[in-house]
């Protein structure tokens, strides 16, 4: 069967154009996402949470002061060691929502107020999810976790963060 020289020019235009406006949709999405090798510097520290049965339990954390790592957070990891974080610190108390954004790694979220007290805990957050995690109210920091890991050690809300931005008080 012969093809039709209208059908034939029609393939011969189209394809380029789709090809085209593919090109450009990929550009433009990874445009508007930080890209890993990108990704900021953030300081390393130790933390601790103090139970409410008196435990004290340490924690290797990489600390996020800049807006930069605020929000690049832990966009793009695949993995993090157990009793490792992500401590978020803000200057003011203020009403925080975080998201799962381009997060592989499922999270336990702590909200921390500017004495070190856990307010709220959202546990087993899900991966890539777009909806807002509120903290409910102003506070001063954010905790993340692997998922799982605020049941492990029995954080409670009424807990306190053990870290000098929060022993201030101000």
């Amino acid at each position: 069967m012969k093809k039709q020289p209208f059908l034939r020019a029609l393939i011969w235009t189209s394809v380029p154009a789709i090809l085209m406006a593919a090109f450009l949709f990929m550009t433009m999405y990874q445009a508007n996402d930080p890209k890993p090798e990108n990704a900021p510097i953030f300081p390393r520290a130790s933390m601790s949470i103090r139970t409410s049965d008196g435990k004290t339990i340490s924690f290797s954390v990489e600390v996020a002061t800049t807006a930069e790592q605020q929000t690049y957070g832990l966009m793009f990891r695949r993995s993090m060691p157990q009793d490792s974080g992500m401590l978020f610190i803000w200057q003011a108390d203020q009403p925080i929502t975080m998201w799962m954004k381009n997060t592989y790694i499922p999270l336990d979220m702590l909200f921390v107020q500017k004495d070190g007290t856990i307010t709220k805990i959202a546990t087993h957050t899900k991966p890539f999810d777009l909806g807002l995690i509120s903290s409910d109210g102003p506070v001063r920091g954010v905790v993340e976790l692997n998922a799982g890991e605020a049941g492990r050690h029995g954080l409670k809300v009424g807990d306190k963060v053990l870290f000098p931005a929060f022993s201030k008080g101000s």
